[in-house]
């Protein structure tokens, strides 16, 4: 049997589309586990609609909003499935993915099947992009980890998406999986913790998964720099404890760019005066965490202006840096931003 994860929170708009590619799956062996993560739409409603529908759907209804990261744990505890996989509320299947990562799995015995996706872009799902897999078939150890672990630390190789994947059950008797506390890189997470405990992977050319991309953000988000910060500090304890070097200079040019992103925001999304994001931005220089970029081992890198600026504490500096450049590509933002809305509206 396999166990569809999907946590919701007010999705009531896409939640149907979403349950009936799962309810009309030609696998059909399954438990779906619904977990209504305090919404205040009607997805509640929906999905008790569909429990008296099906009873293969099981719906836990939390009193208390927790985010996803909180949501899934609660639906992993819950399952009973030899296989999982997460589904998320606003997005839907083809008819035949479970089936087929399902026969890959049993054909090859590996620990997790992942199949390709579509990125869906407009209101009524006409525009659908296929996504690029960099990587096909199979991975086994040590390839897996020597090679590909690289993927969750800032190096694009394999995806680092929890949904679009099949997962073996068996593999969480192996680990200890706590809640982080974040909303931002929840996928990562949950994979990067995973991912030691892996034998064998393998991913299918066949897309089969549709990700509905909600467009461009229209408002600053308090929790990227903040959660971000917290995966870097996981990442670097993981480097250390698996002797995973490689990696090093990867998070630490992340975590630059991470932080030239959040002051990006503050700056397009007008989230404060010039002098209040700088205030802000010194407060946030003085965090230890930023000494680790001195240890990059690229000249090109520490001799940057942006770079200095962190190292040096020199927020005045760090601040022009980046609203130079924003300045420089806001009419682009502002054409994609356009252009998002009206692909949304269409």
């Amino acid at each position: 049997m396999v166990s569809v994860l999907i946590p919701v929170y007010n999705t009531a708009k896409y939640l149907p589309q979403c349950l009936d590619s799962i309810l009309n799956q030609s696998f059909t062996d399954l438990e779906i586990i619904l977990v209504n993560d305090a919404s205040t739409d009607n997805s509640l409603f929906i999905c008790d609609k569909y429990r008296q529908k099906d009873k293969r759907v099981i719906v836990v209804d939390k009193p208390v909003n927790e985010g996803l990261e909180k949501a899934r744990l609660t639906a992993l505890k819950k399952m009973t499935g030899e296989y999982f996989c997460f589904v998320d509320s606003d997005d839907w299947l083809e008819k035949d993915a479970i089936r087929i990562m399902v026969e890959r799995a049993l054909q090859t015995g590996v620990d997790y099947v992942e199949i390709g996706m579509y990125r869906v872009i407009d209101r009524y799902r006409l525009l659908r992009k296929k996504g690029v897999q960099p990587v096909l078939g199979l991975i086994k150890q040590p390839e897996l980890f020597d090679k590909y672990f690289l993927s969750f630390f800032g190096v694009n190789i394999l995806g680092i998406n929890a949904w679009g994947k099949l997962y073996k059950s068996q593999i969480l008797e192996k680990m200890s999986l706590e809640p982080l506390g974040i909303v931002m890189g929840e996928d990562l997470y949950f994979n990067i913790k995973i991912f030691p405990y892996l034998q064998s992977i393998y991913i299918d050319s066949y897309a089969g998964y549709n990700y509905r991309f909600g467009g461009m953000t229209s408002r600053y988000n308090p929790a990227l720099l903040r959660d971000l910060k917290k995966l870097y500090v996981l990442k670097k304890k993981l480097i250390e404890q698996y002797q995973y070097n490689k990696a090093s200079d990867f998070i630490r040019i992340e975590l630059k760019n991470v932080l030239v992103s959040d002051v990006k925001q503050r700056i397009l999304f007008k989230y404060g005066s010039r002098e209040e994001i700088i205030n802000q931005l010194q407060l946030e220089l003085c965090d230890p965490v930023y000494k680790d970029l001195k240890q990059v081992e690229s000249d090109s890198f520490a001799n940057s202006t942006v770079v200095k600026a962190i190292i040096n504490r020199n927020a005045d500096l760090f601040y022009d840096f980046v609203y130079a450049r924003v300045k420089k590509e806001k009419f682009k933002w502002w054409i994609k931003r356009i252009i998002s809305f009206v692909l949304l509206k269409l």
